[in-house]
């Protein structure tokens, strides 16, 4: 990213070291085990980059949103699957810090800030992914004080490992959403293994049979969990996948870069072919183009200007999307070094589809920028000249 403050750039450069000796050199090793080991998870912690986005007094570095965005990048460059951590982490935060109650946010926050605790944003059911409107999960209410939660969530990050979840369903027909400890009784947690992508995020699926939860655990209004508690999770998610689809990009191009430029051809090398130059040019103007709609991104949210949702929404659909072309393109480059798993593109090329859907599909995003972009038009249409 360009144009950053001084403290903006040492940031950066303390996150790309950072993750170039204890990221990078082990990412392979922990998509083969589709695990992160939790020393690894502790170092972000005691780096306080598990807090990044949370304020002082709550034991968090109070960074802005383009340093959040940076530290995403970072890490996506190395390990989508490690960048999953800080993503839900930030989900679960911010929505505390905007919808939960005094006795919540001095609970749960001082404890994520500092990595005691990992959270999951436990939003997506079997058979209700991005049409969260769908949500079969229920609470009942037992009695004034308590709620019984009962219902499936699956392929929820970090729920191999999180200490607690932030649930979404329904209570009386109202969309609710609701803090669950990881030791509540009845909560069973299925590991998910095999993935494409992300092997290593810890996903999971949760069943909760008549889950006994205090009424004091629901975060924001009944009715409200999804217009406006999961919303500002899902704009903090879509703000870190951007960033780090971001990262992921530019790792596509500098390891095709340097195949490209090592590999030698008679009396050429593979970055003199005509085509292969076609390809790292289409690459390298994707990486260019997406690294200013990130920044924008994250200084909208920074100032909290009034189309900083729009921003993000535009910076997640294009380089997630971006991600996926130079992904592609980059094991084309590589040939059969590429296809193997030695070779990190092979890993970014599974890493990259991810993108497309997490946070909201692409399609997903198609639709509401449509939405956006025909209602812009109606508005200057209807704007006397």
């Amino acid at each position: 990213m360009k144009h950053l403050t001084a403290l903006q750039r040492s940031k950066q450069d303390e996150f790309r070291s950072f993750v170039t000796a204890s990221v990078a050199p082990f990412a392979e090793r922990w998509d083969c085990d589709q695990m992160i080991p939790g020393s690894v998870i502790s170092g972000l912690a005691e780096r306080g980059y598990l807090g990044c986005s949370l304020p002082a007094e709550f034991g968090g570095q109070g960074a802005d949103v383009v340093t959040f965005g940076l530290l995403n990048e970072a890490l996506g460059r190395a390990s989508s699957a490690l960048t999953g951590v800080l993503t839900v982490q930030a989900m679960v935060s911010m929505v505390l810090l905007k919808w939960g109650t005094v006795e919540q946010k001095r609970q749960w926050l001082p404890q994520l800030a500092s990595g005691k605790t990992i959270g999951a944003f436990a939003l997506t059911e079997p058979g209700a992914g991005s049409a969260i409107e769908a949500l079969g999960t229920e609470f009942v209410q037992r009695s004034e004080g308590q709620l019984v939660l009962r219902g499936i969530k699956k392929w929820i990050s970090c729920g191999q490992f999180a200490g607690m979840f932030l649930v979404f369903g329904k209570l009386a027909g109202l969309p609710c959403a609701c803090i669950v400890p990881r030791d509540s009784a009845g909560l069973h947690i299925d590991p998910i293994s095999d993935l494409m992508g992300f092997r290593a995020a810890g996903l999971a699926q949760l069943r909760f049979e008549d889950v006994e939860i205090p009424a004091k655990n629901v975060v924001g209004k009944p009715g409200y969990a999804l217009s406006h508690v999961a919303a500002v999770g899902l704009h903090y998610g879509r703000i870190s996948t951007a960033c780090s689809a971001l990262g992921l990009l530019r790792g596509c191009f500098e390891e095709a870069v340097l195949h490209a430029s090592g590999r030698t051809i008679g009396d050429h090398t593979a970055a003199d072919i005509g085509m292969i130059r076609s390809l790292l040019a289409k690459m390298g103007a994707d990486l260019e183009a997406a690294g200013y709609l990130c920044l924008g991104a994250c200084r909208a949210e920074d100032e909290r200007v009034p189309d900083a949702f729009e921003r993000t929404l535009i910076a997640k659909y294009f380089t997630s999307r971006a991600a996926v072309r130079a992904a592609s393109d980059a094991v084309q480059i590589g040939g059969a070094s590429g296809c193997h798993g030695s070779s990190p593109v092979s890993r970014y090329y599974r890493d990259a589809k991810i993108m497309e859907i997490i946070e909201g599909t692409t399609q997903i995003h198609e639709n509401l920028l449509a939405r956006i972009f025909v209602a812009q038009s109606r508005e200057l249409e209807a704007t006397p000249s």
